[in-house]
């Protein structure tokens, strides 16, 4: 089944919006979701808000939702986006999560993540590899990188794992505007409404 990436977004429902909006858990702390060291980070890393997507670059929500996000950060200026990789779709995603972390050591994590989420149709190992070469990084040269650096990538990849088991997550995308949680899908206009409401705060 082919998804549309419109569908996709105008199927979001603002229930998951309304009833998904909590304030985290004590036992999770913030500081451990949203500032881990390891993690790279996207937008502005002095913005004012952080948001923080749980995402699997198999989930298609997450690949629709993306240029939209992509476009609110540029457009404010002032949030700090965090993608936490939680690949719960396989081994081929678990894959494109490593290569794009160990791109990170290398200086490209941007292009990497952005190539990796804007592959169309199936996620494989020759879509990830070849996604790379067309924003000109060399995959060979990567797995080089992930050589080095597999067990500080597989010890952020457990932390993720283990955040969003504490956060009762049960699926891509999750979201962490400020301080509240959303564990469901958002839209566009819902992440803006949640980003209002954290500055409010």
């Amino acid at each position: 089944m082919i998804i549309n990436r419109r569908g996709v977004l105008a199927g979001l429902s603002a229930t998951a919006f309304l009833l998904g909006a909590v304030p985290v858990d004590a036992k999770v702390s913030l500081n451990d979701v949203a500032y881990d060291p390891a993690q790279p980070v996207l937008g502005n890393p002095n913005g004012d808000i952080t948001i923080v997507e749980f995402f699997d670059y198999a989930c298609p929500t997450c690949k629709a939702l993306h240029p939209h996000l992509k476009r609110m950060v540029l457009d404010d200026g002032h949030i700090r986006l965090v993608m936490k990789d939680w690949p719960i779709n396989g081994e081929v995603v678990l894959y494109a999560a490593r290569m794009v972390l160990a791109a990170g050591y290398r200086g490209h994590y941007a292009e990497a993540h952005l190539a990796a989420m804007e592959i169309a149709g199936a996620l494989t190992h020759r879509s990830v590899d070849d996604a790379l070469r067309r924003a000109n990084i060399n995959p060979s040269e990567i797995r080089d990188a992930l050589d080095l650096h597999l067990p500080a990538i597989d010890a952020l990849l457990e932390r993720n794992r283990q955040q969003a088991k504490r956060l009762s997550l049960i699926g891509t995308p999750s979201f962490l505007i400020g301080s509240r949680l959303y564990g469901g899908p958002l839209g566009p206009d819902q992440i803006r409404e949640a980003i209002t409401l954290a500055r409010r705060r």
